[in-house]
């Protein structure tokens, strides 16, 4: 099966070898230049892994080279390195930043976020990616239905973040017991947590989990009691969200959760730069996915790969910013924070 992100490659890969000229001023630009790659989480978990990622291998597809260097913006579930992004970071190309799951739904919701996702310039996404619910071995339950009947602990980063936002949802919609305690830095941070017994469970990418802690999925050190967005062939027995919402209003507004999952882990730069710049950026990330040595390392660090065109990756966003405001105000009455 052809991958699209691939087809909008091939595409725009020809618009670019007829308007050649164009690109000899970025190449200028960025030869010799340091271009700072954001995570908005901190180190310890798969995001800024695939921050890591990119940072090591974008930079040599850049016309005219630059060096690429990772850092990181973590808080608020991406809001802080989002609202950076927006009002303070370069509007030249020399910053790129991965966008948080949770970033992308804030603006819909909050009055925190000083930026609207429609403006940035999408690059692509290196992975599209399921989301699972899992709590710790030794805890005895197997699915939401079962926490209907006693309280369990979660541990999340923001409370924009999707390891707030959906537990949270699902525990709503199905009655569920399901407290989630925010604040932690990073996925690294909460695992450890896990580990102590601080919390008995949390949401994460399930492909997270296999690249930073294989070992826990191997050992069935945890156990997955719901799945969200794409599925995996590893989660066949793992009940999906879609189960449980059961109303128009509950199915319409699990969509809006679960459009975070079909952008993955996109990156982008801000609103307003130069045209030329962000074309060379997007044949850069586009080149990179295809690049040997990004892939090898991507296995390596065991990350899943499993991209989407910048094209693609808008169409997600717009339809999203369409959702009726009614809709978006019911969801956020079950999702913020309680006072």
């Amino acid at each position: 099966m052809m991958n699209r992100g691939f087809v909008v490659s091939g595409l725009f890969a020809c618009a670019l070898a007829v308007t050649t000229p164009v690109l000899a001023q970025p190449a200028g630009f960025f030869k010799g230049r340091t271009v700072n790659i954001i995570a908005p989480t901190d180190t310890g978990g798969s995001v800024y892994e695939y921050t890591l990622l990119v940072s090591n291998h974008l930079g040599r597809n850049i016309p005219g080279g630059a060096k690429t260097v990772a850092q990181t913006r973590p808080g608020g579930g991406g809001v802080t390195a989002s609202n950076y992004m927006a009002r303070n970071a370069p509007k030249d190309g020399s910053a790129i930043a991965l966008m948080h799951t949770g970033a992308l739904l804030i603006p819909m919701t909050s009055g925190a976020a000083a930026y609207d996702p429609r403006k940035f310039g999408w690059l692509g996404s290196v992975a599209v990616r399921s989301y699972v619910g899992a709590v710790w071995h030794t805890v005895p339950v197997n699915s939401l239905d079962e926490i209907k009947t006693r309280e369990v602990v979660f541990g999340g980063s923001g409370t924009g973040s999707p390891s707030y936002q959906y537990p949270v949802f699902l525990a709503h919609i199905t009655g569920a017991k399901l407290k989630v305690i925010p604040g932690y830095k990073s996925g690294g941070e909460t695992n450890l947590a896990m580990e102590r017994g601080e919390v008995q469970g949390r949401g994460n990418f399930y492909e997270g989990f296999l690249a930073t802690n294989a070992d826990w999925v191997r050992d069935k050190k945890v156990k997955f009691i719901f799945k969200m967005g794409p599925d995996h062939p590893d989660l066949a027995g793992v009940p999906a969200a879609a189960k449980y919402a059961t109303t128009p209003a509950q199915q319409q507004m699990l969509r809006v959760l679960e459009a975070p999952l079909a952008l993955g882990t996109a990156f982008y730069v801000p609103p307003d730069i130069p045209q030329d710049r962000l074309a060379a950026l997007r044949e850069a990330f586009q080149k990179m996915l295809v690049d040997p040595q990004f892939k090898a390392d991507a296995e390596k660090m065991g990350l899943f790969i499993n991209p989407r065109g910048f094209a693609d990756v808008a169409e997600v966003v717009n339809k999203l910013y369409d959702t009726p405001k009614p809709v978006m105000a019911e969801l956020d009455a079950i999702i913020a924070p309680k006072k």
